[in-house]
């Protein structure tokens, strides 16, 4: 018997993998092995998918909302700038402010901002869209960028030596519908300060109405089946975080990790969200590594 539940295992697995090939994100699946499998029998059948993260990887917050009209231009940008870097550019999009809030009637009436959002926009003090912070460094004198900045700023970061490695995983247990979020952090040198990791989740491939004013990239003013792309949903582990280790600092080749359990929202579409994990130093907000990984329950 248990040399059979192996093998089925082993061959959801096969499956897990074959279908994964159609995935945009294009990370490898892991197969857990043997000794993880959890001693309930009922737990057996899952599926697990991890990516590590060794290259300089860069995060871009950006600062959005759906009446925006310079928006969209520079959400498209960014994300295909991410293609061209391999995905080691890595985006989320913040709906919060004046332009991300929902009208009664009419076309706008979807709500994207969350208290996450809310509580970013207000730390970084975003009084425009687009905005975006990279890496949450400081270019020019400010850690807020405007759109025309961050490819520049974007191929500067990625220049930059990596400092860590980051492993983040996660574990999809139908019967429990709910996923244990793994992340693991490997500093390359001991670094100074303390650092807080947070996970966050963003739901990719939205379909809503987008104002827009370039007619050379969609329609205007109102581009009605404009896809959103990465929009925050909230995080599952407080805005701001928590500390990587017990007191926050980090020695060099030490491995750390942190683990979360999550249930998917009713709301959303779980397969087109994705987990991002981003290690910052608390004291000056940089960003230091980020990875991203997309839920999958089959």
């Amino acid at each position: 018997m248990k040399k059979l539940l192996y093998q089925i295992i082993l061959l959801t697995g096969i499956i897990t993998i074959f279908f994964s090939a159609c995935d945009n994100i294009d990370e490898p699946l892991i197969l857990l092995n043997q000794e993880e499998i959890p001693l309930n029998v009922d737990d057996t059948i899952f599926v697990s998918d991890s990516v590590m993260v060794r290259e300089k990887h860069v995060l871009l917050e950006d600062f959005t909302g759906h009446k925006c009209i310079n928006c969209p231009e520079a959400a498209i940008a960014a994300h295909e700038l991410a293609l061209q870097v391999n995905h080691r550019l890595i985006i989320y999009a913040v709906h919060a402010g004046f332009y991300a809030s929902p009208d009664n009637t009419g076309l706008y009436t979807a709500n994207f901002q969350t208290a996450t959002g809310d509580e970013l926009n207000n730390q970084f003090q975003i009084f425009f869209n687009p905005s975006g912070l990279i890496n949450r460094k400081s270019y020019n004198g400010s850690l807020v960028q405007i759109a025309a900045n961050w490819t520049n700023v974007i191929n500067t970061e990625l220049a930059l030596p990596s400092v860590a490695d980051m492993k983040l995983k996660h574990t999809y247990y139908p019967k429990r519908n709910s996923f244990k979020i793994d992340v693991e952090l490997t500093p390359l040198a001991t670094l100074d300060g303390k650092f807080k990791v947070c996970l966050y989740i963003a739901e990719d491939g939205i379909i809503s109405p987008q104002k827009n004013n370039n007619v050379n990239i969609g329609p205007v003013p109102d581009w009605e089946d404009y896809e959103h792309r990465n929009i925050l949903r909230g995080s599952l582990n407080t805005t701001f975080g928590e500390y990587m280790s017990a007191n926050g600092l980090l020695s060099e080749g030490q491995t750390y990790s942190k683990s979360v359990f999550y249930t998917p929202n009713p709301d959303w579409v779980t397969n087109n969200c994705n987990i991002i994990a981003y290690v910052y130093n608390e004291s000056t907000w940089e960003v230091i590594q980020v990875a991203e990984l997309r839920l999958r329950t089959e």
